[in-house]
Parts: C-alpha cells; structure tokens; sequence
C-alpha cells in the first residue's frame, strides 16, 4: 500500500467509528434510562459517588459495535486482525456478563474475581498460541537498541502477564467520568501511531477505529457521565492494546505508553500490601484518583491532570521507542 494514503484511511476508520458511536450511543442510554437499567455503586466506594446510582452502562458494547464495523469496512485487513478482533470479543463478552450481574440482578461485585481471571488467563493464552509465529519472542529495552530474545515457552507466559495486567489495569482506571476513556485514547493513539510507521498498517486500522468508538463514548461520558464504560468496555479495550504491545515488540514501553493505567494499580497493589503487612493504609481510598477525590479535588480537575499525565506518559514512550 502506498504509505502516503495511509493516514487518509486511518482517518476514515477514526470517523467511521465515531460516526456509528455518535448513532448509537444516545439510543442506548434513551433504552436503559426507559428501563430504569444502570450501574449499581459499591458501598465501599466513595460517598460522593452515591448519585451516580442508575446511570446508565454497558458502553463498551456500543465502543465494540463501532471497532467491529471498522473492522468489517476494512476488508484488506480482515486477516491480520482477526485474531485481535477475537481477543477483543472475549474479554468484551466477559465484561458483558459482568456488567449484566451489576446492572440487571443488582451485585455491584459482579463475576467472582477467580472466574474472571481464569477466563481472561485461558482466552489470552489461546489467543497468543494462534499468533505464534506473527508474534516476536522478544524483549526490547527502552530508550536503547537492546532487544533480549527469549524462549517462545516463557514468552508465552510473558504475553498472558501482559495482555491481562493491561485488561485489569483498564478496569482499575474506569472510576471516574472521562478518566479511562481519556487515557485509552491517548494510549492508542500512541500504539496506533507505532504500529503504523512499523507497517503493521493492519492493526494500526484497528487502533484508530477504537479510538473512534472510544472519542464518541467520551462525549456521552465526562462529567457529568450520561453513561459509564463497564466491564464490556475497559477489559477489551486493555486486552487489545496489551496485544498491540506484544506485536509491536517493545511491549515494555506499555508501562509509559499506559502511565495512569500503571499507576492506578500500582496504588491498589501497595494499599493492599500496606494493609496486610504493616495494618495501615497509604492512601485515604485506592485506586489513587479516589484518594485525590476523599481530599477535596474536583472529579474534572483530577481526570483532566490524569489525561496530562498519560500524555506526558506516551512522549516518554515516544522518545524511547526502537528507532
């Protein structure tokens, strides 16, 4: 293909998944508020979440119609994404049934976290075993020219830690209004971007196709949010830039590239470490945007300097990648 059309196709992918947002996303809302269907809010969440109660969910469904019809208007590339669009399916599903026990039977804990994890473990390393071959068993070390070959074995194991360590660290960062969706676009605007000037022209349709469906459901999501992502939407959208990273081969730069991501979890991990170890807390609530909220910050105030942050996060990732 002629690189200089390239970025006019990856517009059209951007602005045909936006387009079927746009569509569709105030027609879903208009069912579930008909319905008196919406997200159920933990108890052990923050108090001024409370009003958030019955807002309607579910959006990533709408964000995977979108990317599924940019996967199918792109023909050309229906091969090389097959096996992304299948990963996004399954954890989208996932989230799809987790979501349903939140909103419509009323168990805002959803899905057994061991159940979840088992599906996400088994469908990512089936996943990754089917794209062998296209897959590099490689480790390449930011911000230098040193790429570290590995065993097929432990890189399997490798690719499984990555696409569901990004799957979760999605969900961990959908707390907020805009906060995921914000950042999600920033990270794949970085991955597709990437891919793109490494020719895998393929994938990086499909990274600018979720963007599209990502920017639609940000409309309908900032604050106030008329609607939330859910499960359906963060654990697809995390598998599938973890895939991107592993076939990019530079998947360590997932850890600037998803900066807010990565410090999300990273604050659950050492709120529950702290707790269990030492019987303290570190922060007043984790994820750590929930500690800036219990402080007194605005929600827009913490998700707008998070979305710095994560831009700040994918030029560092920029400016270490493999030249």
């Amino acid at each position: 293909m002629n690189p200089g059309i390239i970025p006019k196709n990856l517009g059209i992918a951007f602005l045909l998944a936006l387009a079927v947002g746009m569509v569709f996303f105030p027609l879903f809302i208009r069912w579930q508020q008909q319905r008196q269907l919406g997200q159920k809010i933990k108890k052990e969440g923050p108090n001024l979440h409370l009003h958030k109660e019955n807002t309607p969910s579910m959006g990533g469904i709408i964000i995977f119609i979108a990317i599924f019809v940019v996967y199918g208007v792109g023909r050309q590339y229906w091969h090389g994404n097959l096996l992304p669009i299948i990963l996004l399916a399954g954890y989208t599903l996932l989230g799809l049934v987790d979501d349903w026990y939140k909103s419509y039977l009323e168990k805002p804990w959803g899905i057994k976290a061991r159940y979840k994890f088992l599906f996400q473990v088994l469908l990512a390393g089936l996943i990754l075993w089917l794209a062998r071959d296209g897959i590099p068993a490689q480790i390449t070390i930011p911000f230098s020219h040193y790429v570290i070959p590995i065993s097929f074995p432990l890189f399997f194991g490798y690719g499984i830690f990555i696409i569901v360590a990004t799957s979760n660290a999605f969900n961990i960062a959908d707390g907020l209004d805009g906060l995921a969706a914000g950042s999600g676009i920033l990270t794949l605007l970085f991955w597709g971007c990437l891919l793109l000037i490494m020719n895998q022209n393929q994938l990086s349709w499909l990274a600018f196709g979720a963007i599209g469906g990502l920017t639609a459901f940000l409309w309908f999501n900032v604050w106030p949010a008329g609607i939330f992502m859910g499960d359906s939407g963060s654990l697809g959208l995390g598998a599938l830039i973890g895939f991107m990273a592993l076939l990019s081969g530079q998947s360590l730069l997932i850890i600037f590239s998803a900066l807010v991501f990565f410090i999300d979890t990273l604050s659950v991990i050492l709120q529950v470490f702290s707790f269990r170890f030492l019987g303290r807390r570190l922060f007043l609530m984790s994820p750590i945007h929930h500690h800036f909220e219990l402080k007194g910050m605005k929600e827009t105030q913490i998700t707008v300097r998070f979305w710095i942050i994560q831009a700040i996060g994918i030029t560092v990732a920029w400016l270490g990648r493999l030249q």
